[in-house]
C-alpha cells in the first residue's frame, strides 16, 4: 500500500471521518444489498456531485474538459477544436441500477443523464472547396446519454488495522440518442454560419465519435477520483458493515 494512502487513512481515523452523513450504509450481508445500495447512492447522488470541501471532494457539476478535436470527415476536411469545455447536468444524473460482487470485487453501475456542454470553439480547413477559418462560443447538447461503468477494486489495511477499498480500474461505456452542435459567429455571416451548423448536426454521430472518448475519460476520472477520497476515509465496516 501506499504511504498517501496510509497517512490519509491514519489521517481519516485521527480526525474520526466516516461515512458522511448524507450516505446511508448496507450490511453486507443484506440479501438485498444491491437494493439498499440503489437506493442509497441515488439518495446521496445530487450532494456528491456537488463536492463536499470537508473530505476534499470536487465538484462534479460542472464538470471542466478542457480540450476535444474533431477532423470532419477527416484531416483533409475541417479541423474543429473545443476548447475550456464546462459540462452541466451531472447533478441531474439518474442511476437506473447498480450492483456489488463482493467476491469479485467488482462494482457495475447504469445510469441515464442529459448534458450541456458550452465553452469556445476553433474551426479551419475546408467545406467542400471553400477555405474556412472562425473562431467564437460553442453550445453542444448531449441528450439521453446511457453511461455503462465498472469499478473494481481491492482490499488494503491501514496501519490503524481497518479493512479499505481501493480502485484500481475502471472503464466507462456510452450511447448518446442525439447531439446537437451550435458555434455561434461563423465568419461572421449567417448564411455560411447557419450552412456548418446544420453540416456539423447532420454528422453529430461522426463528432461524437471523435470527442465521446475525451468526454467520457474526463468524466470517470473525476468520478473516480472522489470516490478514491472518499474510500480512503471509511473503512470496509462503516461503508458495509456485517
Amino acid at each position: 500500500m501506499s504511504a498517501l494512502l496510509c497517512l490519509l487513512c491514519l489521517l481519516a481515523s485521527a480526525t474520526g471521518l466516516g461515512l458522511p452523513e448524507y450516505i446511508a450504509s448496507c450490511s453486507r450481508n443484506d440479501p438485498n444489498l444491491n437494493e439498499c445500495a440503489l437506493k442509497s447512492a441515488r439518495e446521496s447522488l445530487h450532494q456528491f456531485s456537488m463536492g463536499d470541501p470537508s473530505r476534499g471532494l470536487e465538484p462534479l457539476d460542472p464538470l471542466y474538459v478542457p480540450v476535444m478535436t474533431v477532423y470532419l470527415p477527416n484531416e483533409n476536411g475541417l479541423k474543429l477544436v473545443f476548447k475550456e469545455n464546462s459540462f452541466s447536468g451531472l447533478s441531474a444524473l439518474r442511476l437506473d441500477d447498480l450492483k456489488f460482487d463482493l467476491n469479485k470485487k467488482l462494482i457495475t453501475a447504469d445510469a441515464f443523464v442529459s448534458l450541456e456542454v458550452t465553452g469556445t470553439y476553433e474551426l479551419s480547413g475546408k467545406l467542400l472547396v471553400v477555405p474556412i477559418k472562425s473562431s467564437g462560443d460553442s453550445t453542444i447538447k448531449l441528450k439521453n446519454t446511457n453511461l455503462h461503468i465498472r469499478f473494481w477494486y481491492e482490499h488494503v489495511k491501514c496501519d490503524d488495522g481497518e479493512i479499505h477499498w481501493k480502485i484500481i480500474k475502471h472503464d466507462i461505456k456510452y450511447e448518446v440518442e442525439k447531439a446537437t452542435f451550435r458555434l455561434e459567429n461563423l465568419l461572421n455571416d449567417k448564411v455560411i454560419g447557419d450552412q456548418v451548423n446544420r453540416f456539423l448536426n447532420e454528422m453529430w454521430r461522426e463528432i461524437v465519435a471523435d470527442v465521446g472518448p475525451a468526454i467520457s475519460q474526463s468524466l470517470s476520472a473525476a468520478v473516480v477520483d472522489n470516490l478514491a477520497k472518499l474510500l480512503e476515509q471509511v473503512s470496509y465496516d462503516n461503508l458495509m458493515p456485517e
